[in-house]
């Protein structure tokens, strides 16, 4: 934890929050001088337009006067009239810098300049119009006005020169004060900005102290719970906000539930040291990989579970110096309580063989006993499927017996047939009552048997096919040169070819008995 750098969340969210609210006064504040500026400047706009409107107009009004007015005197050349008029109009209008009154020969007839020429020719169309010029340097606005005086060479013209000295006055002080008002608004909004922005830091450093001191007492408490302290709890937080509350409620959850699960992780530990033992033990009663011969009798078989620990088992023993006892069992169920009942049904089955003298023992009293032994110890409970079988190495005659297991298979290498051995008889451990009856058959020499839970032939492929009695057939032929202990190896790996390596089901248990006496 302290090799973990970076600001804190109080600090990040100050820093974030300010920036944001800075922005979004600058913004604002951007915008509302952008709109006053514009403002201004549409005002000025429009009133340059509405000055230079009442300029234009006024100076057509006058020409227009002036040329009704010049047009007598012009008809009867009073020209000493027009320059007093051209004068008079000079002197009541400062704007107005200069009048000129031309007649129809294009001649100065009158001008209110003192030093004019009077009789020169200036060639100007009489027409009305008006434009921007120059009169000593200054830009005036000529309006010129033409004169129908009756003249037969046709119209004279009179030409006014205004002054726009005043109207750019009046707009450089309107400039002014647009620039002193601008200037104003932009102080009079950074000064409210500035005091929005702190009061806005001032309310952000509270409410993120607020909301992020409850966040560092619960990481406090998290840095505990890491460190081992099961018993670190947070405090009921209040004001910090629905989703601060609720992390310290999910924490103390949390926490309560980590110390279940590590309660959990110890019983399953044990539970797993338990299995463990509990398979040494089964691994132990059970018979190796190795192969057991006995005379012209050889046994191989296999247990493969699907759990840590399994249900079935399989036992070889023999009773005496020519016959030998093969037993095989699938306990319902899986798991600890199964494996249990399993090496009981083992020590069992092993414990039936020494009741009686090896001479008196049979298929059906072995399994008669194991099904007493079931009973009394499954209470019901626990049920066991189990094929018995004595086999006398010297005459090959098989004594067998069965409690709801499926039927064991029997090939001949001499006439490479399939067949099987069938016998009746209740689960073992449904009831103490349970009758059970041997049968027996004849075994020749080359003959296999295969014994084997039903996990092998209900192994499923992707598809959900079961693996089923005709491919164990079809397996045990195309493998029936090979010995006791390879056919067993070959059967179990072509049910896991068959799966193509999808986990198993159920437990598997393969048992082979291969009868080769020597040729008389």
């Amino acid at each position: 934890m302290a090799a973990i750098r970076g600001m804190r969340l109080d600090q990040l969210l100050f820093v974030t929050t300010g920036v944001l609210v800075g922005l979004v006064v600058g913004l604002l504040a951007s915008v509302a001088w952008v709109s006053a500026k514009t403002q201004f400047e549409e005002t000025s706009t429009r009133f340059n337009e509405h000055v230079n409107s009442q300029a234009i107009e006024l100076g057509q009004t006058l020409s227009h006067t002036l040329s009704l007015t010049s047009a007598t005197s012009l008809r009867d050349n009073n020209y000493a009239f027009l320059g007093e008029v051209a004068r008079s109009i000079i002197a009541d209008n400062p704007n107005i810098l200069r009048v000129q009154i031309y007649d129809a020969d294009s001649q100065l007839a009158a001008d209110s300049a003192e030093d004019a020429k009077l009789g020169t020719t200036t060639e100007r169309k009489p027409e009305r119009r008006w434009g921007p010029a120059l009169y000593q340097g200054k830009p005036v606005i000529e309006y010129q006005e033409p004169i129908d005086y009756g003249s037969q060479s046709g119209k004279g013209v009179v030409l006014i020169s205004y002054s726009l000295e005043s109207l750019q006055k009046q707009l450089h002080a309107l400039e002014l004060a647009k620039r002193e008002s601008l200037r104003r608004n932009a102080t009079t909004m950074a000064g409210l900005g500035l005091g929005f922005l702190v009061v806005a830091f001032v309310l952000v450093a509270l409410q993120s102290r607020r909301i992020t001191r409850p966040l560092g007492v619960l990481t406090g408490k998290v840095m505990q719970l890491a460190a081992g302290d099961l018993n670190a709890r947070a405090e009921e937080v209040r004001g910090a906000g629905r989703e601060v509350t609720t992390l310290g409620v999910v924490f103390n959850h949390m926490a309560e539930r980590i110390s279940v699960l590590l309660e959990d992780v110890r019983a399953k530990a044990q539970l797993e040291r338990d299995v463990s033992l509990a398979r040494t033990v089964q691994e132990t009663l059970l018979p190796g990989r190795e192969g057991f011969q006995a005379g012209p009798l050889r046994i191989a078989g296999l247990v493969v579970t699907a759990d840590a620990c399994g249900g079935d088992w399989w036992m070889r023993a023999s009773l005496d110096d020519r016959r030998v006892v093969v037993g095989i069992g699938d306990v319902t169920g899986h798991g600890l309580a199964t494996a249990l009942v399993a090496t009981s049904a083992t020590s069992g089955f092993t414990a039936a063989m020494t009741m009686r003298p090896p001479e008196e023992i049979s298929a059906q009293l072995l399994i008669s006993s194991l099904n007493l032994t079931m009973a009394h110890m499954g209470r019901g409970e626990h049920q066991m499927s189990s094929a018995l079988a004595v086999i006398d190495t010297e005459t090959g005659v098989i004594d067998y017996a069965s409690g709801g297991h499926p039927s064991p298979i029997v090939f001949s290498r001499q006439s490479r047939q399939v067949a099987s051995l069938p016998a009746r008889g209740a689960l073992l451990g449904a009831s103490a009552a349970s009758q059970y009856a041997s049968r027996q058959a004849q075994l020749r020499p080359g003959d296999l048997i295969v014994w084997y839970t039903d996990g092998l032939t209900e192994s499923r492929d992707a598809s959900q096919k079961q693996y089923g009695t005709q491919r164990l057939a079809a397996a045990l032929q195309a493998n029936a040169h090979l010995s006791a202990e390879a056919l067993r190896d070959a059967i179990l790996a072509d049910a896991r070819a068959f799966s193509a390596g999808l986990p198993a089901q159920d437990d598997i248990t393969v048992v082979v008995a291969e009868f080769s006496p020597a040729s008389p």
